[in-house]
């Protein structure tokens, strides 16, 4: 405008670059997918990651992978909000999707019950076998440790007198106390043995088996569009449909994932109450 002072050039260049610097961080930023640590850190990496950058093909965003080492850091991470996209376990998706509003996207197509596993040659073939022996389960917050806590007690088995509890970092080291001999028997989950049996190359047999429930699932912030929300859920339930798709379900010998709806969880809902 005529009359009207020049801004200097140095200050028209900080403030290009102020706002360039906004809109990348708001237009381009990266985005978090967080994976509950039920594998170790090394696996996670290894099953996780490729979906992760899959998945970011389909947001048009780098889709970087996020975890922690304990179970506790990764809820108070959720509680944080830090993750667009989280693949969890059933009763943390009930409090997110509650306080937060998280969306379901897919989850297996198999249940989730908590099994108990031991060795193949092991004498134990049920849970009247287990009297007076050792359980390791993953941490206590994990759904199938708090699946299996109430059917021992459905069973007769008080834990703490009838059979001793430990807990462990994830479920393959759980499987480990098995192995060792630290544990007669673990809790896990059918996803969990099937991946720790190909990579440990060893057999386990399951001895008791706790009531089903809708399995572990990827879910989505509602901070992310609509449009956007869709194209990440067609894109998971077509991992199945393609031969891309399929190596990446091979890495965790995962079985394909469906269509869920949150009322799925209302069983998971009343349980944690």
């Amino acid at each position: 405008m005529p009359g009207q002072k020049q801004l200097p050039t140095w200050v028209k260049l900080i403030a290009s670059i102020f706002l360039f610097n906004l809109y990348s961080n708001s237009v381009f930023a990266d985005h978090n997918m967080g994976v509950f640590p039920h594998l170790p850190p090394r696996d996670l990496e290894k099953v996780f990651s490729p979906m992760a950058a899959d998945l970011g093909k389909v947001l048009g965003h780098r889709l970087l992978l996020r975890s922690n080492t304990t179970y506790s850091k990764f809820m108070e991470n959720l509680d944080k909000e830090v993750f667009d996209i989280a693949f969890v376990q059933p009763f943390d998706y009930v409090r997110i999707a509650d306080k937060y509003g998280y969306i379901p996207l897919a989850t297996r197509t198999e249940m989730l019950s908590a099994i108990l596993v031991t060795k193949d040659d092991s004498p134990m073939n049920s849970i009247k076998d287990l009297k007076g022996k050792k359980i390791a389960l993953p941490p206590k917050v994990s759904a199938v440790s708090k699946l299996m806590e109430s059917h021992l007690r459905k069973n007769g088995l008080i834990p703490g007198k009838d059979v001793t509890l430990s807990y462990h970092r994830s479920h393959v080291s759980c499987m480990q106390q098995i192995m060792i001999g630290e544990a007669d028997t673990c809790t896990t989950a059918a996803p969990a043995m099937r991946f720790f049996q190909h990579k440990m190359n060893v057999k386990l047999k399951i001895i008791a088996s706790s009531q089903k429930i809708p399995h572990t699932l990827f879910a989505i912030h509602p901070r992310i569009p609509k449009a956007e929300r869709e194209r990440v859920r067609k894109r998971i339930l077509g991992w199945s449909k393609t031969d891309e798709g399929k190596a990446l379900l091979k890495r965790g010998k995962l079985k394909p994932f469906r269509k869920v709806s949150d009322s799925d969880y209302d069983i998971v809902r009343k349980l944690a109450k």
